[in-house]
């Protein structure tokens, strides 16, 4: 057997070998890089990068824990970087805190972090998870003259206009807001207006919205529902 299929991949070693100026370093970071996964490569880099004092590391870091699914280590990695003054740290701190639905530190970081386009969205929907409909209202509110999603949701808050939510969520859709279309084809189609709804729902799940394929699936059925009455 070859001795090089056995022994331990010490990719981190060959990285501080380059650091240290020795080429052997480069053909020893080559070869661990057949056995290493991309993930394993990224984190050690990651890693050493922060220990040599590049403070931007964390929050990538923090984004690539996040998007490997290990949210509780990102968190640690964005709040190394907002104890070293990265000003997008409280967003993601906030919002990853609400998507893991810790919505009590989701709202003290999200009110932390300024004017980022979905801290009034995400900030409400805390508050209206912990019971507290009077703050989310009022954020939301505040939000609405400048966010086309706050806007959405505040008029649902305020009963519902259906006219004036589409209208928002066109708004909502030219700003490139993130679930905006799926939101737009469901408001028109809930209206009356089923063929653009259903042609903006299909164009949504062509975007790759998760949501929207199983809703035309319920609308399908709906409609073959009626037929049989």
């Amino acid at each position: 057997m070859n001795s090089a299929e056995t022994e331990p991949v010490d990719f981190r070693s060959s990285v501080e070998l380059i650091l240290s100026g020795d080429p052997d370093g480069l053909f020893n970071a080559a070869n661990d890089l057949t056995r290493v996964s991309k993930s394993e490569a990224v984190e050690v880099l990651y890693r050493l990068a922060i220990e040599q004092g590049v403070k931007e590391a964390y929050l990538n870091y923090g984004l690539f824990l996040r998007d490997i699914n290990r949210p509780k280590d990102a968190l640690v990695q964005f709040e190394k970087a907002h104890a070293v003054g990265d000003p997008k740290a409280a967003y993601l701190l906030g919002e990853t805190n609400w998507e893991m639905e810790r919505h009590a530190e989701a709202i003290k970081w999200l009110r932390l972090a300024g004017s980022d386009t979905y801290v009034p969205l995400r900030l409400a929907r805390s508050y209206r998870a912990l019971g507290d409909e009077e703050s989310a209202v009022k954020v939301l509110r505040e939000g609405s003259e400048t966010r086309a999603e706050a806007a959405v949701e505040y008029v649902h808050s305020k009963a519902g206009n259906p006219e004036k939510e589409i209208e928002l969520l066109r708004r909502s859709v030219a700003e490139g807001e993130p679930n905006a279309l799926h939101n737009l084809g469901l408001a028109l189609w809930e209206s009356g207006q089923t063929r653009e709804g259903k042609a903006l729902l299909k164009k949504a799940a062509q975007q790759g919205d998760k949501l929207s394929p199983k809703v035309l699936h319920n609308l399908r059925g709906k409609q073959r529902h009626i037929r049989l009455k």
